[in-house]
């Protein structure tokens, strides 16, 4: 009686260790991408006396794919609290992030206007992002927008 009580003791350990085996290798290959602002190179900028709205910014979004598999964007959006902020769409050459490799988005100068507005509206030093993929999957995560965050600070002081 011990025997059968050990042999199947052991069978729901197998059958728990292979349960939990599987939840990590689908938690391991889940696209991971990170977010982060950067400036764009002043060669690529048209001088500011040139710039329409849909001119690129001084400001970019870096997207960093971290995870094992690449990573085909179609588009992505910034919002705070479930409001939408800017939506982008990528250029047909930037979908594709190989993993451990990154793409830079260029806001244009319209979206840096957005984002500074509502930034100062609702003072928020951090966005969330929704990556959709080509097959439609949706990868969430945290742009952290410290720039936008200071000068919205510094506006309200110098209005009050």
């Amino acid at each position: 009686m011990i025997e059968l009580i050990s042999a199947g003791i052991g069978v729901i350990g197998v059958v728990i260790g292979w349960v939990l085996n599987e939840l990590t290798t689908t938690f391991r290959e889940r696209p991971k991408l990170c977010f982060q602002m950067v400036s764009t190179p002043d060669d690529e900028l048209t001088e500011k006396e040139y710039r329409i709205k849909e001119s690129p910014s001084e400001h970019g979004i870096e997207i960093f794919n971290v995870g094992e598999k690449p990573f085909i964007l179609e588009s992505f959006v910034i919002c705070h609290k479930k409001k939408l902020l800017v939506d982008c769409h990528i250029a047909e050459s930037d979908r594709i992030i190989l993993p451990f490799h990154n793409i830079i988005y260029t806001l244009s100068d319209q979206e840096v206007d957005a984002l500074e507005w509502h930034c100062q509206k609702e003072h928020f030093d951090k966005c969330q992002v929704t990556v959709y993929s080509v097959d439609q999957k949706k990868v969430k995560g945290i742009l952290p927008v410290p720039l936008f965050a200071i000068r919205a600070n510094i506006r309200d002081t110098i209005v009050v």
